[in-house]
């Protein structure tokens, strides 16, 4: 973690990635002259075995963790959340009153395709299933895509702990009252823009705004979108200085 700002942002990837998802806007923060926290939460970036281990309050509690040190050292904590790691940059946000402001990124806000309730409702099945790498993160930059490393599989224990982490931020979203820029691609397969409008509406900060990112999939960070979010972030980041 870079330490060179009175700000600093804490960075969380998605389900099933790594922190380097997350690496382009990192990179980005810190070139702006913010200190930046990329983490790598429990079961990620070892083995599908050990994602399958984890539950829902391992991230969460992780997450909080490295949050409470940074506000330790920083006037100025944001969060900033990809996919799951957008949900539990909103339950962070309703924990954390202090926060300067959080920025969820194609937040998981429900569930968002259909077969998880299947996964959810049979308790016989396997373990893992297989993924296309680009069926539901729909990819615009290919060069991006081929550098990019998450678990080739979707571990179905851990699935199920998607589920409880939604339930828990559907209860706890009203009470998010800081300063919150809402992010979505149009293109993204897995996450429509509903969800963002959804959030809009629930969350209660009256400092709020939301950004539609024109090109890209669901990997907004590192996808054809991600100089759009930089320049969105840095403008969002020019009203609080």
């Amino acid at each position: 973690m870079s330490e060179t700002s009175s700000t600093s942002f804490l960075l969380i990837h998605g389900f099933t990635g790594t922190h380097y998802e997350m690496n382009p806007l990192a990179e980005f923060l810190e070139k702006q002259g913010f200190s930046v926290d990329n983490i790598t939460l429990p079961g990620h970036e070892t083995s599908i075995d050990d994602l399958n281990k984890t539950n829902w309050t391992e991230w969460i509690d992780f997450a909080q963790t490295k949050l409470d040190k940074m506000k330790k050292k920083y006037e100025n904590v944001y969060v900033c959340g990809l996919s799951m790691g957008g949900a539990l940059t909103l339950l962070l946000g309703s924990r954390n009153r202090d926060l300067a402001g959080i920025i969820p990124l194609a937040a998981v806000y429900k569930v968002p395709d259909w077969r998880m309730y299947l996964i959810i409702g049979i308790p016989f099945l396997g373990l893992i299933y297989p993924k296309h790498k680009n069926e539901e993160t729909g990819w615009e930059d290919l060069e991006a895509l081929s550098t990019h490393k998450s678990y080739g599989y979707y571990p179905i224990r851990a699935i199920k702990q998607i589920y409880k982490l939604l339930r828990e931020v559907k209860k706890s979203i009203h009470r998010i009252e800081v300063p919150i820029l809402v992010v979505n691609s149009k293109n993204d397969p897995g996450i429509p823009l509903s969800f963002a409008e959804d959030i809009m509406k629930t969350v209660n900060s009256t400092d709020k705004t939301l950004v539609i990112i024109n090109q890209g999939g669901h990997v907004i960070p590192k996808d054809a979108g991600r100089h759009q979010l930089f320049e969105e972030i840095e403008k969002w980041m020019e009203k609080r200085r």
